[in-house]
């Protein structure tokens, strides 16, 4: 995906100055991290937030994760 850099600069010079730095700083950081990125320009979601891996195969169920989290919430717990 071929980069316009007159179309960021025009898009980057209606912001309040202070912010436009940062915004350039983030872009330029999201354009390394994705330098792998396919050609249609998509990438997945673990690839901007990552994956984790509990050993559970049940793990993403969200009925055990709402049991669990009732279970959690109805349960005493003693202050620290």
């Amino acid at each position: 995906m071929a980069v316009d850099k007159e179309k960021i600069e025009r898009v980057l010079s209606q912001l309040p100055e202070e912010l436009q730095q940062e915004v350039l700083e983030f872009a330029e950081s999201l354009a390394r991290r994705n330098a792998g990125v396919p050609i249609n320009g998509t990438s997945s979601v673990h690839s901007l937030f990552g994956t984790w891996d509990s050993g559970d195969p049940h793990s993403a169920d969200n009925d055990r994760i709402d049991n669990d989290l009732a279970r959690e919430i109805t349960s005493p717990h003693e202050a620290k």
